[in-house]
């Protein structure tokens, strides 16, 4: 392969990683829970699924809008392993607007430079997926275990969502896509002005045509401060997956 052909792969693929994790920031939004089994409502220990995201819902109560930059080390398994570096800007504002604002592509790539959630944010959550505990979870797991399934069709299968016990966190997730890929994430999270909000994301992505893996270095968070209009006026891109 010639070598910006590998250069334009790992910026397209440095793409899908920056979406699998606004994929996952969303799940800290209230849904309606469904068809838990009765092995599922034992492992939440007296909470339903909903009572998990409420929680996790109450706990962003406030947070109206942040910007945080972000830093990107990356491993493209494609072929050959290929580095890349990619720096950028996450934005969110209430209810239902957040992107990334890549800063550090090259300009065979720029037109990816904008990158919008495909999966809502946490206020639009309960009318996107169908959420239940996942089968699996334990009693004695110190995470619950939750499966959101999206109520319309598209190229996510389900993801499964892990929030600890004993504070109002995500800790990691699994989204599982049709073509047989799998999106691995672990956050550590910090407070922030009151809020628990990502500070490092590892990612692992293992689709058919490549493998990725990814550590995210967050900066300092702006919390609610107004945000530019010329932030949202970029048509969004199409994702690789």
């Amino acid at each position: 392969m010639k070598f910006a052909g590998v250069i334009k792969d790992t910026r397209r693929i440095a793409v899908a990683v920056l979406a699998a994790i606004i994929a996952v920031a969303a799940a800290g939004a209230t849904a309606h829970a469904s068809g838990a089994t009765p092995a599922a409502a034992q492992a939440s220990q007296g909470l339903s699924a909903l009572e998990v995201l409420d929680r996790l819902t109450e706990a962003r109560k406030g947070l109206n809008s942040y910007s945080v930059p972000i830093h990107f080390e990356l491993v493209v398994h494609k072929g050959p392993s290929v580095s890349a570096k990619v720096d950028g800007v996450r934005y969110y504002q209430r209810p239902d607007r957040e992107v990334l604002v890549l800063k550090s592509l090259p300009s065979i790539a720029r037109k990816f430079s904008y990158i919008y959630s495909g999966t809502g944010t946490p206020e639009t959550w309960a009318s996107a997926y169908d959420v239940s505990f996942a089968a699996s979870s334990a009693p004695d797991a110190q995470t619950y275990e939750l499966k959101a399934v999206p109520k319309t069709s598209g190229d996510i299968s389900y993801a499964v969502l892990d929030v600890a016990r004993d504070s109002p966190a995500a800790l990691g997730a699994r989204v599982y896509y049709k073509n047989g890929g799998l999106v691995v994430l672990a956050f550590q999270n910090q407070m922030v002005s009151g809020f628990v909000l990502p500070t490092v994301e590892t990612i692992d992505i293992t689709f058919p045509e490549y493998k990725v893996h990814a550590v995210g270095r967050y900066g300092a968070y702006v919390i609610n401060q107004t945000i530019p209009d010329s932030v949202w006026q970029t048509t969004p891109q199409t994702l690789p997956t």
